[in-house]
């Protein structure tokens, strides 16, 4: 894309992740978490909250928003429908076990988005949701100098903690010529083959964890990558 708000913020993760120490002999600053296992453990219940917004250049509240939680491999955990205010809330069980899943937001006259965390859910969370129409889809991807291909997908990706090197952003806006990140991290991969994808990237010489979306046809998938 073009410039959404600020780069196109349709999802951002506020992941509450633990901690990482750090030490003279181990990653620099904000890469910490690199290499370190994932929690296997998580609370009982966990809830999920958010808003959900409509407008590319001035952002709103959206309601009548139906978004679902879903665990990866299962149907619906949890379901939800944004208020007027565009806020929902979603209590769903984890089985004590960290949640793998993801985010689904639609509501008629809008592109349905897919939004995934960097890594499986340890506890309470809570995401910010920008829906966009066919048409302001159509405006982002003109300004980026992209066609977008009937029955692909399309991603947005926010490289968290620090940004690094795989950038498209460039003072807010999309770029058709950046090569990596700017300091806001964000990052698109459009007309992506519908299926999973593996995202990845790379900062400060440093392989950042990689993990699997499902890149839905016609839909906008949303996540981050961190360390």
């Amino acid at each position: 894309m073009h410039r959404t708000t600020r780069g196109l913020p349709l999802a951002l993760f506020t992941a509450a992740l633990a901690a990482c120490g750090s030490n003279s002999s181990g990653p620099g600053a904000g890469f910490e978490c690199i290499g370190q296992p994932l929690p296997t453990t998580a609370p009982a219940g966990m809830t999920f909250t958010g808003q959900t917004k409509s407008g590319l250049l001035t952002q709103n509240a959206l309601s009548g928003v139906e978004v679902i939680v879903s665990r990866t491999g299962t149907d619906t955990v949890g379901a939800d429908t944004s208020t007027a205010s565009g806020l929902f809330s979603i209590t769903f069980l984890t089985g004590g076990t960290p949640v793998d899943g993801h985010l689904q937001l639609k509501k008629s006259g809008y592109l349905s988005a897919y939004a995934y965390p960097s890594r499986p859910l340890v506890a309470n969370d809570s995401v910010g949701v920008l829906l966009i129409t066919s048409s302001e889809f159509a405006f982002v991807a003109g300004a980026a100098g992209v066609t977008p291909v009937a029955g692909d997908g399309f991603i947005g990706v926010v490289v968290k903690n620090p940004a690094g090197t795989v950038k498209y952003n460039v003072g807010g806006a999309p770029s058709s010529s950046a090569v990596s990140t700017s300091a806001d991290g964000v990052a698109y991969i459009a007309n992506v083959a519908a299926g999973n994808v593996t995202v990845m990237a790379t900062a400060g010489g440093n392989t950042l964890r990689q993990h699997v979306v499902n890149a839905r046809a016609d839909a906008i998938t949303l996540t981050e990558i961190q360390p």
